[in-house]
């Protein structure tokens, strides 16, 4: 399972590493205005959005690591149109065949067949970890190396990175063992009706959206009302990386071990409203600490979102849910960096704080009401026949249950 989070890591890295100049560069492109910057930057997210659940059933019926490495040969194809893109036009084109390779979900479920219930909610924190990891060095290797050699050099590199990646694929990532559902998969409705699964849904297009949001307004506000330069840039990213690497533990313990997941969830949300009304005060302070607590909780929550997605849904709807929850991410991140492209564009900054802050505090209010996880009791039969799982599908104390390389497992309510 490590080499499948760090696949995702490592694509994420490819990603994230431009972020915290890619507003600055392209603003300096032809055709270049605030609006359609924002739009590049979160381009990427727009094809997420439309290809997510299509790579995921992709995956339901094909060799998954044939999807992986399709999904990797796109990113590093954008990669390069990035590099070499002489206009925004040309940038956002490359942004949005970035994220044509949509594998964040198949890699989820992927990770979610290799691991049983003992194990999958450790793999999934580790592999938010590893994301939030990745997250905090692009903070810090975007500016330095970007500042250094072109943030051109920072596409380059994520090219690079996809290729590695489809080696590890090819040469470390086990194949997938057998799953056999005899539950129906839920639709599309059911999974968005699910009322404790949405607080989960909104949490991860909230906290997504608002890293689009602050990758495009740091760099924009540090170099034009506190007068930086775009390679002092590191002197707010260090500080935060520093305290976000103590959030990741912080909030995987805190969830899986203390069983204090709604406190992660309503402190992540808090900090992260907090941030934004640190920006709204704007002065050199508050901008830094805006920064510092930002990431302080988005890390905090980042080990953990995925991991309650797998745990709240059941079985047969989970890698629809988790494909759902990837989208609707992806949204979260298009609509944080083309809605802040807006407002600049408009120079309407303090407006779009006001709102996003008032957002911050309804979603901190929502969570506030959010249910804590039901305990289960896990059994394993070796041993089944067709009127056993018959039995299984009329039983009001069972929550779920599926078949994997033979052996019957069964998810109890824990009366």
């Amino acid at each position: 399972m490590i080499y499948l989070s760090l696949l995702m890591a490592i694509r994420f890295l490819g990603l994230f590493i431009v972020m915290p100049l890619l507003a600055l560069y392209a603003l300096n492109l032809q055709h270049a205005n605030a609006f359609n910057v924002g739009i590049a930057l979160g381009a990427y997210a727009l094809s997420q959005v439309f290809l997510q659940i299509p790579f995921g059933k992709a995956a339901d019926k094909f060799d998954k690591k044939k999807i992986l490495i399709l999904g990797l040969t796109l990113l590093a194809l954008g990669s390069l149109v990035c590099a070499f893109s002489t206009n925004i036009y040309m940038l956002i084109f490359g942004r949005l065949l970035q994220g044509a390779g949509a594998i964040g979900g198949v890699i989820l479920a992927y990770i979610a067949d290799l691991t049983d219930e003992n194990t999958r909610a450790k793999a999934f924190a580790r592999m938010g970890q590893f994301i939030a990891l990745s997250f905090a060095l692009s903070m810090v290797l975007g500016p330095t190396i970007g500042a250094k050699w072109g943030v051109d050099k920072l596409f380059i590199l994520t090219a690079l990175l996809a290729v590695f990646s489809i080696w590890l694929v090819i040469a470390k990532i086990p194949n997938p063992p057998k799953i056999v559902h005899h539950q129906p998969h839920s639709s599309l409705k059911e999974i968005l009706t699910h009322k404790e699964l949405l607080k989960l849904f909104l949490s991860g297009f909230l906290q997504k959206g608002l890293m689009t949001v602050f990758f495009m307004l740091t760099p924009i506000i540090f170099t034009t009302k506190l007068g930086w330069d775009k390679t002092d840039l590191w002197k707010v990213y260090i500080p935060a990386l520093v305290l976000g690497i103590f959030a990741l533990p912080l909030g995987a313990i805190l969830a899986e071990k203390k069983q204090k997941a709604k406190t992660v969830f309503v402190l992540s949300s808090s900090a992260i409203t907090l941030s934004l009304i640190l920006f709204l005060i704007g002065n050199k302070y508050t901008y830094f600490a805006a920064v510092i607590v930002f990431f302080f909780g988005f890390n905090l929550l980042e080990p953990v979102l995925q991991s309650f997605v797998s745990k709240i849904a059941r079985a047969h709807e989970k890698a629809t849910a988790l494909s759902t929850s990837n989208t609707i991410q992806y949204i979260g991140i298009f609509l944080g960096g083309a809605g802040a492209g807006l407002f600049i564009h408009n120079h309407m900054l303090k407006e779009f704080l006001v709102v996003s802050a008032l957002v911050g505090l309804f979603w901190v209010f929502i969570l506030i009401k959010m249910k804590p996880v039901t305990k289960l009791k896990v059994v394993t039969y070796d041993n089944f026949d067709k009127s056993f799982i018959e039995e299984l599908k009329t039983e009001k104390n069972v929550y779920d249950f599926y078949e994997k390389d033979g052996v019957l497992i069964v998810r109890y309510f824990n009366n």
